[in-house]
């Protein structure tokens, strides 16, 4: 349960990791889990909810369209999103599934930086940029142990910017994320090797006229069962903008596309629990350590996901 919402709950990460204001959708890490290619094969409501916290820092200058420019960009970022993945009661041939999917979320930023001569700190909450997947195919086979996922996510620009500020929830612009996951279980030895690879399409900021480049990223994970309840893990997140970033003439175009990567490992460890009624509800610990970034905040993120089914 945990990988199926896993897709959707990245349009609520904290906003640190791609190109105008070294901001975007990704956060290398925020995919990787069991179960990361699976769409649930059983008819039903999903939910989820993830908390995410984010710590980083740009060493060099950051652009924030017309021309603006920071120094030392510091930010911390908190984030709390609803998610949930539908799979209507309907027959598709050869082990298909298709569910929709959709991700609300709620968040609060904090940032400091030298923006021209002045320094400046600043902070905001409220809704952040709200995603939904009209398309999410799945597919498994008859041995219920491989699974293949195929997706469109849309993420609107529902959430808090202002033109200025160093602090913000949304981005200012549409982002289309098509995306494949496969997951593969070794139950003889309680393994679960999941990948997730996507692209990040982005439109032009229109008040800023700030095009931020494509950018890919694949997330994968190890996780191995120590009982019927408890599972550890390792991850990997990679980053690298495809595309370079458009501001005609300005920084971007000054720093040869400012396109940017980053690298991130770290632990998981994942919990289920049996409630009265026979449901399950699963929780998951992520912690994303980036090791090698470029034209990137640097920091750290930690992830707590409590998932289940109506």
């Amino acid at each position: 349960m945990i990988g199926v919402t896993a897709a959707l709950l990245t349009s609520a990460a904290p906003q640190a990791r791609a190109t105008e204001a070294v901001a975007g959708r990704y956060i290398p890490g925020i995919f990787a889990g069991p179960g990361a290619g699976v769409v649930p094969p059983a008819p039903g409501l999903y939910w989820g909810i993830q908390n995410a916290y984010y710590h980083g820092e740009a060493g060099d200058t950051v652009p924030f369209g017309e021309g603006r420019i920071a120094i030392g960009l510091e930010a911390d970022m908190w984030v709390t999103a609803l998610a949930g993945v539908y799979v209507p009661e309907q027959s598709l041939p050869g082990n298909w599934t298709y569910s929709f999917q959709f991700a609300l979320p709620f968040g609060w930023t904090g940032a400091t930086a030298e923006l021209g001569p002045i320094d400046t700190d600043q902070d905001v909450a409220g809704l952040g940029d709200i995603a939904f997947a009209p398309v999410a195919l799945g597919w498994h086979n008859d041995a219920m142990n491989m699974f293949f996922s195929s997706s469109l996510t849309v993420t609107a620009p529902t959430g808090e910017w202002e033109s200025g500020d160093i602090a913000f929830i949304g981005l200012n612009y549409w982002t289309f994320t098509p995306a494949i996951g496969v997951t593969r279980l070794i139950p003889e030895q309680g393994l679960d090797l999941s990948a997730k690879f996507g692209v990040d399409i982005n439109t032009r900021n229109p008040d800023t006229d700030y095009y931020s480049g494509a950018v890919a990223h694949l997330d994968v994970s190890m996780t191995k069962s120590v009982n019927e309840q408890l599972a550890v893990g390792a991850l990997a997140g990679f980053l690298y903008q495809i595309q370079d970033d458009d501001d005609d003439g300005g920084f971007a175009d000054n720093h040869d596309g400012f396109r940017g990567s980053s690298i991130a490992i770290g632990p998981l460890l994942t919990y289920k629990s049996k409630l009265a009624n026979g449901n399950e509800i699963d929780l998951t610990f992520k912690w994303a350590h980036e090791i090698d970034v470029d034209n990137r905040m640097k920091g750290d993120a930690v992830f707590l996901t409590i998932a289940g089914k109506f």
